[in-house]
């Protein structure tokens, strides 16, 4: 574990209040030189209202502090004016990290994203005229019960810089994810206690095979199995790992030495 994620990590656990979260976005924009960080919960699972409904009332007027709305919680550096216009303009029906976070389960890197209606809509240039970097990294996370969050990270910088940093830190940026999820259900109540089981071989070498990009398929095919056999193994490691999904399992084996680091 890098002493960076330990020290984060470490100051989650001993967070007491939603109202300290803000001090956690800043820790993580500071320990991997980053412009950004934006922690937002859809909804934890115990009630279906849409995001929109997040952004009823007054908006935060200090970088970092956590808003409540109902069971929705969120905290960011952006900027409350940023928020307000993005609200505003309509950006989140156009926004291609909003749209793919709704229907994808794995990481999003934003250089692989199609900009074109956004960037039509003036959405980008009005983001950096806010200071949002062009490079971005989001985590979907769900979990039981209609559980969405939204863990984003991004940067003004190169594509080849963003590539140099996602290789470094994409680990440490998917457990970051998941352990501020998991922190925010504890702080209400919901914390989901897990007993972890050790992986069977066949369970280990399905998630490595995951964590090194290949697809279902073809990791099954590397392992001379079906398709079918090879999706009981990883749904099997993602349970005994209690992770909310297979991103997240690979996550978890990797930062517990059970694969090599992905």
């Amino acid at each position: 574990m890098s002493r960076h994620l330990s020290e984060i990590l470490e100051k989650l656990e001993r967070l007491g209040e939603l109202g300290r979260f803000g001090d956690i976005i800043e820790t993580i924009r500071g320990a991997y030189d980053v412009d950004h960080v934006c922690y937002y919960a859809r909804s934890l699972g115990l009630d279906s209202r849409h995001m929109d409904d997040y952004f009823v009332g007054s908006l935060p007027e200090v970088n970092g502090q956590v808003r409540q709305g109902g069971r929705m919680v969120a905290a960011m550096s952006y900027s409350a004016e940023w928020m307000a216009h993005y609200v505003e303009a309509n950006f989140p029906e156009t926004d291609p990290v909003v749209q793919e976070s709704l229907v994808r389960f794995d990481p999003i890197n934003w250089s692989e994203l199609d900009w074109g209606v956004a960037n039509k809509n003036g959405f980008m240039e009005e983001a950096a005229a806010f200071g949002i970097g062009n490079q971005g990294y989001s985590i979907p996370v769900r979990g039981p019960g209609g559980q969405f969050a939204i863990f984003n990270l991004n940067k003004a910088t190169t594509e080849d810089t963003w590539a140099k940093i996602l290789t470094e830190h994409r680990t440490d940026f998917l457990l970051l994810a998941h352990y501020t999820h998991q922190q925010v259900l504890k702080l209400h109540g919901q914390e989901h206690q897990h007993t972890v089981r050790p992986l069977s071989m066949r369970e280990r070498d399905a998630v490595r095979l995951i964590g090194e990009g290949m697809s279902r398929g073809r990791a099954a095919e590397k392992l001379g199995i079906s398709e079918n056999t090879f999706r009981v193994y990883i749904d099997s490691a993602r349970h005994k790992l209690g992770a909310l999904n297979i991103p997240h399992a690979v996550a978890l084996a990797a930062h517990r030495g059970i694969i090599p680091p992905v």
